[in-house]
Protein backbone atom coordinates (compact mmCIF):
# COMPACT_ATOMS: atom_id res chain seq x y z
CA UNK A 1 0.00 0.00 0.00
CA UNK A 2 1.45 3.34 -1.03
CA UNK A 3 1.68 6.31 1.30
CA UNK A 4 -0.82 8.17 -0.86
CA UNK A 5 -3.33 5.32 -0.72
CA UNK A 6 -2.96 5.07 3.06
CA UNK A 7 -3.62 8.81 3.41
CA UNK A 8 -6.57 8.52 1.07
CA UNK A 9 -8.13 5.76 3.19
CA UNK A 10 -7.64 7.64 6.46
CA UNK A 11 -9.24 10.81 5.09
CA UNK A 12 -12.06 8.74 3.59
CA UNK A 13 -12.82 7.13 6.94
CA UNK A 14 -12.97 10.57 8.55
CA UNK A 15 -15.40 11.69 5.84
CA UNK A 16 -17.52 8.53 6.20
CA UNK A 17 -17.73 9.01 9.95
CA UNK A 18 -18.69 12.67 9.66
CA UNK A 19 -21.24 11.88 6.94
CA UNK A 20 -22.76 9.11 9.06
CA UNK A 21 -23.15 11.39 12.10
CA UNK A 22 -24.44 14.19 9.89
CA UNK A 23 -27.02 11.85 8.35
CA UNK A 24 -28.18 10.62 11.77
CA UNK A 25 -28.75 14.24 12.83
CA UNK A 26 -31.16 14.58 9.92
CA UNK A 27 -33.55 12.03 11.38
CA UNK A 28 -36.96 13.63 11.77
CA UNK A 29 -40.43 12.21 12.31
CA UNK A 30 -42.51 15.22 11.25
CA UNK A 31 -44.96 14.36 8.51
CA UNK A 32 -43.82 17.07 6.14
CA UNK A 33 -41.10 17.64 3.55
CA UNK A 34 -38.36 17.53 6.20
CA UNK A 35 -38.86 13.79 6.64
CA UNK A 36 -37.14 13.24 3.26
CA UNK A 37 -33.80 14.65 4.42
CA UNK A 38 -32.61 11.54 6.29
CA UNK A 39 -33.37 8.86 3.64
CA UNK A 40 -31.91 10.97 0.81
CA UNK A 41 -28.70 11.63 2.72
CA UNK A 42 -28.50 7.98 3.77
CA UNK A 43 -28.89 6.66 0.22
CA UNK A 44 -26.27 9.04 -1.22
CA UNK A 45 -23.76 8.38 1.58
CA UNK A 46 -24.33 4.62 1.41
CA UNK A 47 -23.62 4.49 -2.32
CA UNK A 48 -20.38 6.41 -1.85
CA UNK A 49 -19.35 4.21 1.07
CA UNK A 50 -20.08 1.00 -0.87
CA UNK A 51 -18.07 2.04 -3.93
CA UNK A 52 -15.19 3.39 -1.84
CA UNK A 53 -14.91 0.62 0.75
CA UNK A 54 -15.75 -2.50 -1.23
CA UNK A 55 -14.52 -1.54 -4.70
CA UNK A 56 -11.57 0.77 -4.00
CA UNK A 57 -10.32 -0.29 -0.56
CA UNK A 58 -11.06 -4.04 -0.70
CA UNK A 59 -10.83 -4.91 -4.38
CA UNK A 60 -8.63 -1.96 -5.51
CA UNK A 61 -10.91 -1.74 -8.53
CA UNK A 62 -9.95 1.52 -10.21
CA UNK A 63 -12.78 1.23 -12.75
CA UNK A 64 -15.04 2.86 -10.16
CA UNK A 65 -12.58 5.65 -9.34
CA UNK A 66 -14.31 8.23 -11.54
CA UNK A 67 -17.71 7.52 -9.96
CA UNK A 68 -16.20 7.75 -6.47
CA UNK A 69 -14.50 11.04 -7.36
CA UNK A 70 -17.73 12.61 -8.58
CA UNK A 71 -19.75 11.37 -5.61
CA UNK A 72 -17.05 12.66 -3.26
CA UNK A 73 -17.17 16.06 -4.92
CA UNK A 74 -20.97 16.18 -4.79
CA UNK A 75 -21.28 14.91 -1.21
CA UNK A 76 -20.99 18.20 0.74
CA UNK A 77 -23.35 20.00 -1.66
CA UNK A 78 -25.93 17.23 -1.61
CA UNK A 79 -25.79 17.05 2.18
CA UNK A 80 -26.19 20.83 2.33
CA UNK A 81 -29.43 20.48 0.36
CA UNK A 82 -30.53 17.80 2.83
CA UNK A 83 -29.54 20.14 5.67
CA UNK A 84 -31.88 22.80 4.23
CA UNK A 85 -34.59 20.22 3.60
CA UNK A 86 -34.45 19.05 7.23
CA UNK A 87 -35.06 22.62 8.42
CA UNK A 88 -37.79 23.31 5.87
CA UNK A 89 -40.45 21.56 7.93
CA UNK A 90 -42.78 23.01 10.53
CA UNK A 91 -40.44 22.03 13.36
CA UNK A 92 -37.02 23.61 13.55
CA UNK A 93 -33.97 22.57 15.52
CA UNK A 94 -32.06 24.03 18.43
CA UNK A 95 -29.03 26.25 18.01
CA UNK A 96 -26.70 23.66 19.58
CA UNK A 97 -28.10 20.98 17.28
CA UNK A 98 -27.50 23.24 14.26
CA UNK A 99 -23.97 24.05 15.43
CA UNK A 100 -22.97 20.36 15.65
CA UNK A 101 -24.48 19.68 12.23
CA UNK A 102 -22.69 22.66 10.66
CA UNK A 103 -19.33 21.62 12.15
CA UNK A 104 -19.79 18.11 10.72
CA UNK A 105 -20.66 19.59 7.33
CA UNK A 106 -17.52 21.73 7.36
CA UNK A 107 -15.46 18.63 8.13
CA UNK A 108 -17.15 16.83 5.22
CA UNK A 109 -16.46 19.79 2.93
CA UNK A 110 -12.75 19.90 3.84
CA UNK A 111 -12.24 16.13 3.51
CA UNK A 112 -14.05 16.22 0.16
CA UNK A 113 -11.56 18.80 -1.11
CA UNK A 114 -8.61 16.73 0.12
CA UNK A 115 -9.93 13.52 -1.43
CA UNK A 116 -10.73 15.25 -4.72
CA UNK A 117 -7.17 16.51 -4.83
CA UNK A 118 -5.72 13.06 -4.10
CA UNK A 119 -7.82 11.54 -6.88
CA UNK A 120 -6.99 14.19 -9.47
CA UNK A 121 -5.50 13.14 -12.79
CA UNK A 122 -2.01 14.29 -11.75
CA UNK A 123 -1.95 12.27 -8.49
CA UNK A 124 -4.09 9.25 -9.30
CA UNK A 125 -1.10 7.31 -10.68
CA UNK A 126 0.75 7.35 -7.35
CA UNK A 127 -2.47 6.68 -5.47
CA UNK A 128 -3.32 3.60 -7.60
CA UNK A 129 0.09 1.92 -7.66
CA UNK A 130 -0.46 -1.82 -7.12
CA UNK A 131 -4.21 -1.70 -7.69
CA UNK A 132 -5.80 -4.70 -9.39
CA UNK A 133 -7.52 -2.47 -11.93
CA UNK A 134 -6.00 0.84 -12.86
CA UNK A 135 -8.23 3.95 -13.06
CA UNK A 136 -9.03 4.95 -16.62
CA UNK A 137 -9.44 8.66 -17.46
CA UNK A 138 -9.30 8.35 -21.23
CA UNK A 139 -12.31 9.51 -23.23
CA UNK A 140 -14.13 6.68 -25.08
CA UNK A 141 -14.49 6.58 -28.82
CA UNK A 142 -17.37 6.09 -31.21
CA UNK A 143 -20.97 6.12 -29.98
CA UNK A 144 -19.81 5.93 -26.37
CA UNK A 145 -18.07 9.27 -26.89
CA UNK A 146 -21.42 11.01 -27.46
CA UNK A 147 -22.82 9.60 -24.22
CA UNK A 148 -19.62 10.55 -22.43
CA UNK A 149 -19.79 14.15 -23.68
CA UNK A 150 -23.45 14.48 -22.63
CA UNK A 151 -22.68 13.16 -19.18
CA UNK A 152 -19.60 15.37 -18.99
CA UNK A 153 -21.63 18.47 -19.86
CA UNK A 154 -24.30 17.48 -17.34
CA UNK A 155 -21.61 17.01 -14.71
CA UNK A 156 -20.13 20.41 -15.48
CA UNK A 157 -23.57 22.01 -15.20
CA UNK A 158 -24.35 20.34 -11.88
CA UNK A 159 -20.91 21.24 -10.55
CA UNK A 160 -21.42 24.85 -11.64
CA UNK A 161 -24.82 24.98 -9.96
CA UNK A 162 -23.46 23.60 -6.70
CA UNK A 163 -20.51 25.99 -6.78
CA UNK A 164 -22.72 28.99 -7.49
CA UNK A 165 -25.08 27.89 -4.71
CA UNK A 166 -22.23 27.83 -2.22
CA UNK A 167 -20.98 31.22 -3.36
CA UNK A 168 -24.54 32.58 -3.28
CA UNK A 169 -25.00 31.53 0.33
CA UNK A 170 -21.64 32.55 1.76
CA UNK A 171 -19.63 34.79 -0.57
CA UNK A 172 -21.51 36.68 -3.29
CA UNK A 173 -25.16 37.06 -4.22
CA UNK A 174 -26.65 38.35 -7.45
CA UNK A 175 -29.35 40.95 -6.89
CA UNK A 176 -31.69 42.70 -9.31
CA UNK A 177 -32.91 46.16 -8.30
CA UNK A 178 -36.73 45.89 -8.10
CA UNK A 179 -37.74 49.55 -7.72
CA UNK A 180 -36.63 53.15 -8.10
CA UNK A 181 -36.13 53.72 -4.39
CA UNK A 182 -32.37 54.17 -4.88
CA UNK A 183 -32.37 56.45 -7.93
CA UNK A 184 -29.93 57.72 -9.12
CA UNK A 185 -27.54 55.20 -7.50
CA UNK A 186 -29.55 52.30 -8.92
CA UNK A 187 -32.23 52.03 -11.58
CA UNK A 188 -34.86 49.33 -12.03
CA UNK A 189 -33.37 46.13 -13.49
CA UNK A 190 -29.81 47.08 -12.55
CA UNK A 191 -28.03 43.89 -11.56
CA UNK A 192 -25.37 43.98 -8.90
CA UNK A 193 -22.99 41.64 -7.13
CA UNK A 194 -23.53 41.72 -3.37
CA UNK A 195 -20.61 40.83 -1.11
CA UNK A 196 -21.78 38.63 1.78
CA UNK A 197 -18.71 37.02 3.33
CA UNK A 198 -17.74 39.90 5.61
CA UNK A 199 -21.38 40.57 6.58
CA UNK A 200 -21.75 37.40 8.62
CA UNK A 201 -23.49 34.96 6.23
CA UNK A 202 -25.44 32.17 7.92
CA UNK A 203 -26.29 28.63 6.95
CA UNK A 204 -29.82 28.64 5.51
CA UNK A 205 -32.61 28.55 8.10
CA UNK A 206 -30.18 28.78 11.02
CA UNK A 207 -28.34 31.41 13.05
CA UNK A 208 -25.07 29.53 12.61
CA UNK A 209 -22.49 31.03 10.31
CA UNK A 210 -19.53 33.35 10.00
CA UNK A 211 -19.00 36.43 12.19
CA UNK A 212 -19.77 39.89 10.85
CA UNK A 213 -16.41 41.49 10.04
CA UNK A 214 -17.75 44.64 8.38
CA UNK A 215 -17.92 47.97 10.17
CA UNK A 216 -21.01 49.79 8.96
CA UNK A 217 -21.26 53.54 8.81
CA UNK A 218 -23.57 56.23 7.51
CA UNK A 219 -23.64 56.61 3.75
CA UNK A 220 -22.95 52.94 2.89
CA UNK A 221 -25.39 51.08 0.67
CA UNK A 222 -26.39 47.70 2.04
CA UNK A 223 -28.78 44.86 1.24
CA UNK A 224 -31.02 43.79 4.13
CA UNK A 225 -33.94 41.54 4.89
CA UNK A 226 -37.21 43.46 4.80
CA UNK A 227 -38.37 43.81 8.43
CA UNK A 228 -41.92 44.62 7.29
CA UNK A 229 -42.45 40.96 6.40
CA UNK A 230 -42.87 38.13 8.86
CA UNK A 231 -39.61 36.26 9.42
CA UNK A 232 -41.20 33.15 10.92
CA UNK A 233 -40.14 29.65 9.87
CA UNK A 234 -42.77 29.26 7.16
CA UNK A 235 -41.86 32.51 5.41
CA UNK A 236 -38.13 31.85 5.82
CA UNK A 237 -38.46 28.45 4.16
CA UNK A 238 -40.27 30.08 1.24
CA UNK A 239 -37.62 32.80 1.02
CA UNK A 240 -34.70 30.35 1.00
CA UNK A 241 -36.43 28.16 -1.57
CA UNK A 242 -37.14 31.11 -3.84
CA UNK A 243 -33.57 32.39 -3.52
CA UNK A 244 -32.14 29.02 -4.52
CA UNK A 245 -34.52 28.78 -7.50
CA UNK A 246 -33.76 32.39 -8.41
CA UNK A 247 -30.05 31.58 -8.40
CA UNK A 248 -30.36 28.25 -10.22
CA UNK A 249 -32.40 29.88 -13.01
CA UNK A 250 -29.85 32.70 -13.39
CA UNK A 251 -32.21 35.36 -11.97
CA UNK A 252 -35.12 34.51 -14.31
CA UNK A 253 -37.59 32.82 -11.91
CA UNK A 254 -38.68 34.47 -8.67
CA UNK A 255 -41.39 32.77 -6.61
CA UNK A 256 -40.92 34.91 -3.49
CA UNK A 257 -44.45 36.34 -3.40
CA UNK A 258 -46.77 37.56 -0.66
CA UNK A 259 -50.31 36.43 0.19
CA UNK A 260 -51.71 38.53 -2.68
CA UNK A 261 -49.40 36.97 -5.25
CA UNK A 262 -47.23 40.09 -5.54
CA UNK A 263 -43.45 39.81 -5.57
CA UNK A 264 -42.04 40.51 -2.15
CA UNK A 265 -39.79 43.51 -1.75
CA UNK A 266 -37.28 41.31 0.01
CA UNK A 267 -34.41 41.76 0.30
CA UNK A 268 -34.12 45.56 0.15
CA UNK A 269 -31.24 47.75 -0.96
CA UNK A 270 -31.02 50.93 1.11
CA UNK A 271 -28.50 53.39 2.50
CA UNK A 272 -27.48 53.61 6.15
CA UNK A 273 -28.67 56.98 7.48
CA UNK A 274 -28.67 56.47 11.25
CA UNK A 275 -26.00 54.86 13.43
CA UNK A 276 -26.02 53.34 16.94
CA UNK A 277 -26.20 55.94 19.72
CA UNK A 278 -28.08 58.50 17.62
CA UNK A 279 -31.52 60.07 17.74
CA UNK A 280 -32.86 61.35 14.42
CA UNK A 281 -35.45 63.74 13.05
CA UNK A 282 -36.14 64.85 9.49
CA UNK A 283 -37.84 68.09 8.55
CA UNK A 284 -38.38 69.57 5.10
CA UNK A 285 -36.03 66.98 3.64
CA UNK A 286 -33.13 67.72 5.99
CA UNK A 287 -32.00 64.90 8.27
CA UNK A 288 -30.81 65.89 11.76
CA UNK A 289 -29.02 63.72 14.32
CA UNK A 290 -27.82 64.04 17.87
CA UNK A 291 -26.00 61.92 20.40
CA UNK A 292 -26.43 61.83 24.15
CA UNK A 293 -26.12 65.29 25.66
CA UNK A 294 -26.04 67.08 22.28
CA UNK A 295 -28.46 69.16 20.23
CA UNK A 296 -29.77 68.13 16.84
CA UNK A 297 -27.41 69.04 14.00
CA UNK A 298 -27.89 68.69 10.23
CA UNK A 299 -26.43 65.49 8.77
CA UNK A 300 -24.57 67.06 5.86
CA UNK A 301 -23.46 63.78 4.26
CA UNK A 302 -27.11 62.75 3.89
CA UNK A 303 -27.66 65.71 1.56
CA UNK A 304 -25.12 64.14 -0.78
CA UNK A 305 -27.30 61.08 -1.33
CA UNK A 306 -30.89 62.20 -0.67
CA UNK A 307 -32.66 62.87 -3.96
CA UNK A 308 -35.81 64.98 -3.79
CA UNK A 309 -35.99 66.58 -7.22
CA UNK A 310 -35.61 63.97 -9.97
CA UNK A 311 -36.04 66.69 -12.57
CA UNK A 312 -32.56 67.97 -11.70
CA UNK A 313 -30.83 64.67 -12.52
CA UNK A 314 -28.35 64.40 -15.36
CA UNK A 315 -30.14 63.80 -18.63
CA UNK A 316 -28.58 60.36 -19.24
CA UNK A 317 -30.02 59.16 -15.91
CA UNK A 318 -33.24 61.14 -16.05
CA UNK A 319 -34.38 59.57 -19.34
CA UNK A 320 -34.21 56.10 -17.71
CA UNK A 321 -36.36 57.04 -14.71
CA UNK A 322 -39.91 55.73 -15.00
CA UNK A 323 -41.70 57.61 -12.21
CA UNK A 324 -41.45 61.29 -11.30
CA UNK A 325 -43.38 61.91 -8.06
CA UNK A 326 -43.18 65.69 -8.59
CA UNK A 327 -42.80 67.82 -11.66
CA UNK A 328 -40.30 70.67 -11.59
CA UNK A 329 -43.07 73.20 -10.91
CA UNK A 330 -44.62 71.03 -8.18
CA UNK A 331 -41.25 70.74 -6.48
CA UNK A 332 -40.96 74.54 -6.40
CA UNK A 333 -44.55 74.79 -5.11
CA UNK A 334 -43.62 72.41 -2.29
CA UNK A 335 -40.62 74.52 -1.31
CA UNK A 336 -42.76 77.68 -1.36
CA UNK A 337 -45.40 76.03 0.81
CA UNK A 338 -42.82 74.85 3.35
CA UNK A 339 -41.43 78.38 3.49
CA UNK A 340 -44.97 79.70 4.03
CA UNK A 341 -45.53 77.22 6.89
CA UNK A 342 -42.21 78.09 8.56
CA UNK A 343 -43.03 81.83 8.52
CA UNK A 344 -46.66 81.41 9.56
CA UNK A 345 -47.47 83.78 12.43
CA UNK A 346 -49.29 81.92 15.19
CA UNK A 347 -50.19 85.15 16.99
CA UNK A 348 -51.96 86.42 13.90
CA UNK A 349 -53.61 83.00 13.54
CA UNK A 350 -54.90 83.20 17.13
CA UNK A 351 -56.53 86.56 16.43
CA UNK A 352 -58.03 85.28 13.16
CA UNK A 353 -59.43 82.12 14.79
CA UNK A 354 -61.20 84.17 17.46
CA UNK A 355 -62.48 86.59 14.85
CA UNK A 356 -63.92 83.75 12.73
CA UNK A 357 -65.69 82.31 15.80
CA UNK A 358 -67.24 85.70 16.69
CA UNK A 359 -68.44 86.24 13.12
CA UNK A 360 -70.01 82.78 12.92
CA UNK A 361 -71.74 83.28 16.29
CA UNK A 362 -73.26 86.50 14.96
CA UNK A 363 -74.66 84.71 11.92
CA UNK A 364 -75.93 81.81 14.03
CA UNK A 365 -77.75 84.05 16.50
CA UNK A 366 -80.30 85.02 13.84
CA UNK A 367 -80.96 81.47 12.60
CA UNK A 368 -83.50 79.12 14.23
CA UNK A 369 -82.22 75.68 15.13
CA UNK A 370 -83.72 72.61 13.42
CA UNK A 371 -81.98 69.73 15.21
CA UNK A 372 -78.73 68.68 16.88
CA UNK A 373 -75.35 69.23 15.28
CA UNK A 374 -73.49 66.06 14.23
CA UNK A 375 -69.75 66.26 14.91
CA UNK A 376 -67.92 65.93 11.59
CA UNK A 377 -64.86 63.81 10.93
CA UNK A 378 -61.58 65.57 11.68
CA UNK A 379 -60.00 63.85 8.69
CA UNK A 380 -58.54 66.71 6.66
CA UNK A 381 -59.95 65.61 3.30
CA UNK A 382 -63.46 65.08 4.66
CA UNK A 383 -63.51 68.49 6.37
CA UNK A 384 -62.69 70.33 3.17
CA UNK A 385 -64.82 68.20 0.88
CA UNK A 386 -67.90 68.74 3.10
CA UNK A 387 -67.25 72.34 4.06
CA UNK A 388 -70.47 73.63 2.43
CA UNK A 389 -72.71 71.22 4.36
CA UNK A 390 -70.79 71.66 7.60
CA UNK A 391 -70.94 75.46 7.33
CA UNK A 392 -74.74 75.56 7.07
CA UNK A 393 -75.17 72.96 9.85
CA UNK A 394 -72.96 74.98 12.20
CA UNK A 395 -75.41 77.87 12.31
CA UNK A 396 -78.67 75.90 11.94
CA UNK A 397 -78.10 72.99 14.33
CA UNK A 398 -78.00 73.09 18.12
CA UNK A 399 -74.46 72.75 19.46
CA UNK A 400 -72.83 73.72 16.18
CA UNK A 401 -71.34 77.01 17.35
CA UNK A 402 -70.01 75.41 20.54
CA UNK A 403 -68.21 72.68 18.62
CA UNK A 404 -66.86 75.19 16.10
CA UNK A 405 -65.54 77.48 18.82
CA UNK A 406 -63.76 74.59 20.53
CA UNK A 407 -62.39 73.30 17.24
CA UNK A 408 -61.02 76.65 16.07
CA UNK A 409 -59.36 77.60 19.38
CA UNK A 410 -58.32 74.28 20.99
CA UNK A 411 -54.72 74.77 19.85
CA UNK A 412 -54.24 78.22 21.37
CA UNK A 413 -53.36 77.08 24.90
CA UNK A 414 -50.27 75.27 23.52
CA UNK A 415 -49.31 77.95 21.03
CA UNK A 416 -46.09 78.92 22.84
CA UNK A 417 -45.07 75.43 23.98
CA UNK A 418 -41.51 74.42 23.10
CA UNK A 419 -41.42 71.61 20.52
CA UNK A 420 -38.91 69.83 18.32
CA UNK A 421 -38.64 70.70 14.61
CA UNK A 422 -41.08 68.04 13.41
CA UNK A 423 -43.69 68.64 16.11
CA UNK A 424 -43.57 72.40 15.63
CA UNK A 425 -43.95 72.03 11.89
CA UNK A 426 -46.98 69.75 12.20
CA UNK A 427 -48.49 72.00 14.86
CA UNK A 428 -48.31 74.90 12.41
CA UNK A 429 -49.70 72.71 9.64
CA UNK A 430 -52.65 71.89 11.89
CA UNK A 431 -53.27 75.58 12.61
CA UNK A 432 -53.06 76.57 8.94
CA UNK A 433 -55.57 73.85 8.07
CA UNK A 434 -57.99 75.02 10.76
CA UNK A 435 -57.77 78.68 9.78
CA UNK A 436 -58.26 77.80 6.11
CA UNK A 437 -61.28 75.65 7.00
CA UNK A 438 -62.67 78.43 9.19
CA UNK A 439 -62.24 80.98 6.39
CA UNK A 440 -64.09 78.70 3.96
CA UNK A 441 -66.88 78.09 6.48
CA UNK A 442 -67.33 81.80 7.12
CA UNK A 443 -67.19 82.75 3.44
CA UNK A 444 -69.66 79.99 2.54
CA UNK A 445 -72.15 81.40 5.05
CA UNK A 446 -71.57 84.96 3.82
CA UNK A 447 -72.11 84.01 0.18
CA UNK A 448 -75.23 82.03 1.08
CA UNK A 449 -76.60 84.96 3.06
CA UNK A 450 -76.03 87.18 0.01
CA UNK A 451 -77.90 84.66 -2.20
CA UNK A 452 -74.83 83.93 -4.34
CA UNK A 453 -75.31 80.55 -6.05
CA UNK A 454 -72.77 77.81 -5.34
CA UNK A 455 -71.80 77.72 -9.01
CA UNK A 456 -70.46 81.27 -8.65
CA UNK A 457 -68.46 80.77 -5.47
CA UNK A 458 -65.28 79.91 -7.37
CA UNK A 459 -65.37 83.43 -8.82
CA UNK A 460 -65.25 84.96 -5.37
CA UNK A 461 -61.67 86.09 -4.62
CA UNK A 462 -61.77 85.21 -0.87
CA UNK A 463 -63.36 81.80 -1.43
CA UNK A 464 -61.02 81.03 -4.33
CA UNK A 465 -57.90 81.97 -2.37
CA UNK A 466 -58.80 79.73 0.57
CA UNK A 467 -60.03 76.92 -1.67
CA UNK A 468 -56.67 76.88 -3.48
CA UNK A 469 -54.85 76.83 -0.13
CA UNK A 470 -57.09 73.95 0.98
CA UNK A 471 -56.09 71.99 -2.12
CA UNK A 472 -52.44 72.68 -1.42
CA UNK A 473 -52.84 71.58 2.20
CA UNK A 474 -54.54 68.37 1.12
CA UNK A 475 -51.77 67.72 -1.41
CA UNK A 476 -49.00 68.26 1.11
CA UNK A 477 -50.59 66.43 4.05
CA UNK A 478 -51.78 63.38 2.13
CA UNK A 479 -48.97 63.01 -0.42
CA UNK A 480 -45.80 64.64 0.91
CA UNK A 481 -45.85 64.91 4.68
CA UNK A 482 -44.75 61.35 5.48
CA UNK A 483 -42.22 61.29 2.65
CA UNK A 484 -40.61 64.65 3.35
CA UNK A 485 -40.45 64.51 7.16
CA UNK A 486 -39.96 62.10 10.05
CA UNK A 487 -40.71 62.54 13.78
CA UNK A 488 -38.01 62.27 16.41
CA UNK A 489 -36.77 58.69 16.28
CA UNK A 490 -36.38 56.74 18.45
CA UNK A 491 -39.18 58.63 20.21
CA UNK A 492 -38.53 60.05 23.67
CA UNK A 493 -39.76 57.98 26.61
CA UNK A 494 -42.86 58.78 28.67
CA UNK A 495 -40.85 61.21 30.82
CA UNK A 496 -39.50 63.10 27.82
CA UNK A 497 -36.01 61.59 28.02
CA UNK A 498 -34.24 61.06 24.71
CA UNK A 499 -33.86 57.49 23.42
CA UNK A 500 -31.20 56.38 20.97
CA UNK A 501 -30.62 53.71 18.32
CA UNK A 502 -29.22 50.68 20.23
CA UNK A 503 -25.84 49.08 19.72
CA UNK A 504 -25.48 47.05 16.48
CA UNK A 505 -28.67 48.61 15.07
CA UNK A 506 -29.07 50.97 12.11
CA UNK A 507 -31.67 53.10 10.36
CA UNK A 508 -31.90 52.98 6.56
CA UNK A 509 -33.64 54.99 3.83
CA UNK A 510 -33.71 54.95 0.05
CA UNK A 511 -31.98 57.73 -1.86
CA UNK A 512 -35.14 58.53 -3.85
CA UNK A 513 -37.00 59.75 -0.78
CA UNK A 514 -40.36 60.43 -2.44
CA UNK A 515 -40.42 56.94 -3.94
CA UNK A 516 -38.98 54.78 -1.18
CA UNK A 517 -41.07 52.64 1.14
CA UNK A 518 -38.28 52.15 3.65
CA UNK A 519 -37.67 51.99 7.39
CA UNK A 520 -39.61 55.23 7.88
CA UNK A 521 -42.87 53.59 6.93
CA UNK A 522 -45.28 50.82 7.76
CA UNK A 523 -47.14 48.95 5.03
CA UNK A 524 -50.47 49.91 6.67
CA UNK A 525 -52.15 53.28 6.89
CA UNK A 526 -53.51 54.55 10.19
CA UNK A 527 -55.51 57.65 11.02
CA UNK A 528 -53.33 59.95 13.13
CA UNK A 529 -53.60 63.51 14.47
CA UNK A 530 -51.26 66.08 13.00
CA UNK A 531 -50.29 67.14 16.51
CA UNK A 532 -50.67 65.89 20.07
CA UNK A 533 -50.80 69.48 21.31
CA UNK A 534 -54.37 69.99 20.11
CA UNK A 535 -57.16 67.80 21.51
CA UNK A 536 -59.19 68.50 18.35
CA UNK A 537 -56.29 68.13 15.94
CA UNK A 538 -56.76 67.67 12.21
CA UNK A 539 -56.27 64.01 11.28
CA UNK A 540 -54.73 62.30 8.28
CA UNK A 541 -53.89 58.81 7.07
CA UNK A 542 -50.26 58.08 7.88
CA UNK A 543 -47.83 55.27 7.17
CA UNK A 544 -45.18 56.81 9.41
CA UNK A 545 -43.73 54.15 11.70
CA UNK A 546 -39.92 54.39 11.72
CA UNK A 547 -37.87 51.46 12.93
CA UNK A 548 -34.24 50.41 13.16
CA UNK A 549 -32.92 46.94 12.40
CA UNK A 550 -30.19 44.87 13.97
CA UNK A 551 -27.17 44.29 11.76
CA UNK A 552 -27.97 40.58 11.67
CA UNK A 553 -30.63 41.49 9.09
CA UNK A 554 -27.94 42.97 6.83
CA UNK A 555 -27.04 40.28 4.32
CA UNK A 556 -24.48 42.06 2.16
CA UNK A 557 -23.10 45.13 0.47
CA UNK A 558 -23.45 45.91 -3.25
CA UNK A 559 -19.94 46.11 -4.67
CA UNK A 560 -20.26 45.91 -8.45
CA UNK A 561 -22.95 46.65 -11.03
CA UNK A 562 -22.56 44.22 -13.93
CA UNK A 563 -25.72 45.04 -15.87
CA UNK A 564 -26.61 46.95 -17.94
CA UNK A 565 -23.25 47.02 -19.68
CA UNK A 566 -23.42 50.79 -20.14
CA UNK A 567 -23.60 51.31 -16.36
CA UNK A 568 -21.29 48.56 -15.17
CA UNK A 569 -18.73 49.45 -12.58
CA UNK A 570 -17.94 49.60 -8.90
CA UNK A 571 -20.76 50.76 -6.62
Amino acid sequence: MTKEFSTYKKVSYIEFGAAALFTLLLINFSLDISILAFPLALIFSAILFYLSYFKIFKETDGSKAMAVLKLTQYLPYFLLLCFILRRAGKNGSSGFYDLITVLLWLLIFVTSLILSNLMGEKKIKKLSEGWAVKPEFKKPKGAARIVFEIVDWADALVWAIFTVMLFQIFVFQLYEIPSESMVPTFLIKDRVIVSKFDCGPKFPLTNIGFPDFRHYKRGQTIVLRNPHYSLDRKSEVKTVTSQLLYMLTFMTVNINRDEDGELKADPLVKRICGEPGEQLVMQDGQLYARKNGQDFKPVEIDNKFATWNLNALQQNIKKKVESFPLSASEYEDMLDFEEYRRNYDLNVAKFRAQEIVRSLNNYASSVSKTGDFTTPSLFEYMLFSQVNTIALDLISKAGGTKWFSDFMTSWIENKDKERDLYSESNFRLNVITKITFGNLVLRTIELSKNNVSASQWQNDAVFKENYELANKLNWYIQSLLDERNMPVFPANDANGNACYIPKNCYFMMGDNRFNSLDLRHSYDQKMKPLTDDDKLSIEYYSMMEPQYVNKRYIIGKPVYRFWPATRRGKV
